[in-house]
């Protein structure tokens, strides 16, 4: 990374980055790229579409219904 880069704030570094990707002729760099990327997001615990969707509607569910629920004794006795 060059000095100018170092010093410039986030938004105009993910602009010139963006700038950066339209320039990759390589498959190999993007796949790449998005393994970092994926990474990065797993371990900052970001949540998948998929599994808001699903916490979403669990918590609706029990919104709904705050006296549908099983004692995990219970539970864990029966597994």
């Amino acid at each position: 990374m060059n000095i100018k880069m170092k010093f410039m704030d986030l938004e105009a570094r993910k602009y010139h980055f963006i700038q950066e990707l339209f320039s990759i002729d390589r498959e190999s760099i993007m796949d790449t790229l998005e393994r970092v990327l994926k990474k990065e997001k797993e371990e900052h615990g970001e949540l998948s579409v998929f599994t808001k969707k699903i916490l979403d509607e669990r918590l609706e569910s029990y919104k709904n219904n705050p006296n549908d629920l099983l004692d995990w004794d219970d539970v864990k006795n029966d597994w």
